[in-house]
């Protein structure tokens, strides 16, 4: 049951962005500020999907996107040349390629049948609710592109600036001085309307007899 919970737990609170977790952690003394209404859009909503730039693999540059929509996620992964999908939705797990979504494997009884995925969400928000403190807002031009940045830390060594143009959130920059590091997270979009068909259940052929191994192997991969 924990590790079936965790399959949940890591889509969620990471793939919802290795992105956003920082965002659900802002002080609620903190100026309204545009990170502020994100977030209670966020925890007020039924269905949000994000897709933001993971990095390069050998096949290009590529993007996840993550979509809930009720009690159910899809996860995109996109490498422009190919793009695979995971459904989670009642206890099930399914993968399939949407340009082929005929074939399909996937994985039975997770145990998540009572797991409410916003109740979840909220857990992510309350823990770290009181990290992240407000420091200011100004504009700064960043490799180029020039932002409304609101500026957020942990009260210790950490700095978050969320980076707008207009009202939508571009870019995700984390400073951590412990570490002497940098992490840029960009976004392509965050939408409050998700298709249907983004979180249905494909039909066609089942190749979970011949792939189980594969799809068990790839879940348990980004479990890890």
């Amino acid at each position: 049951m924990q590790n079936t919970k965790k399959i949940i737990s890591v889509i969620v609170c990471l793939a919802m962005a290795l992105s956003m977790l920082s965002a659900f952690g802002v002080s609620s003394s903190a100026a309204y500020t545009k990170t502020q209404s994100l977030i209670d859009r966020i925890n007020t909503t039924k269905e949000v999907c994000v897709t933001f730039t993971a990095g390069n693999t050998a096949l290009g540059s590529s993007t996840d996107t993550v979509a809930i929509k009720g009690n159910a996620i899809a996860y995109d992964y996109s490498t422009g040349f190919l793009k695979a999908r995971v459904v989670v939705r009642d206890n099930t797990a399914y993968a399939y390629l949407p340009i082929l979504p005929f074939f399909y494997v996937q994985v039975n009884g997770l145990g998540l049948t009572s797991v409410d995925v916003w109740k979840l969400i909220e857990r992510a928000s309350g823990v770290t609710f009181a990290v992240l403190n407000y420091v200011r807002s100004y504009y700064e031009t960043i490799n180029g592109v020039n932002y409304y940045v609101e500026e957020y830390n942990d009260r210790a060594q950490v700095t978050s600036k969320f980076c707008y143009i207009g009202d939508d959130l571009k870019l995700l920059n984390v400073t951590d001085a412990r570490t002497n590091s940098v992490q840029n997270t960009y976004f392509e979009s965050i939408s409050f309307n998700v298709p249907d068909s983004m979180v249905a259940v494909p039909g066609g052929f089942d190749l979970t007899p011949f792939l189980r191994g594969l799809f068990t192997a790839m879940l348990a991969g980004a479990i890890l």
